[in-house]
């Protein structure tokens, strides 16, 4: 079985691709922003890295979505909702956790497939 990596570096990969399985984490790239925004920044991540992958947010199996504070699960829920693809929606959980950035305000881990050729 072949495992893909992309951008890897030596404490971690951009994503790894294995079976036809994409396994990112998104951080937003942008700090400055509120959950709202900052949840919209990361999503736009998971667009490009899954574009990378021959994928796309259609194709997401599982989603763990980390947010530090509580108070912003429905700024980051308007966000993710304007977003995910209606109908197609993966598995979904969400936790409050400590993030290693204190200017994080969410982090988002998808599992997703890699498209089929037509």
């Amino acid at each position: 079985m072949t495992i893909t990596r992309l951008d890897p570096a030596d404490r971690w990969s951009e994503a790894v691709i294995h079976n036809d399985v994409i396994y990112y984490t998104s951080v937003p790239a942008d700090l400055t922003g509120d959950a709202y925004q900052q949840t919209q920044s990361a999503l736009s991540e998971i667009d490009t890295i899954l574009a990378r992958a021959n994928s796309d947010k259609t194709q997401i199996l599982d989603a763990t979505i980390f947010i530090v504070d509580k108070a912003d699960f429905q700024a980051m829920n308007k966000a993710w909702d304007e977003w995910v693809a209606k109908g197609q929606a993966p598995v979904r959980c969400t936790v409050q956790a400590g993030l290693m950035k204190d200017s994080y305000k969410v982090e988002i881990k998808i599992v997703a497939a890699v498209k089929k050729p037509s």
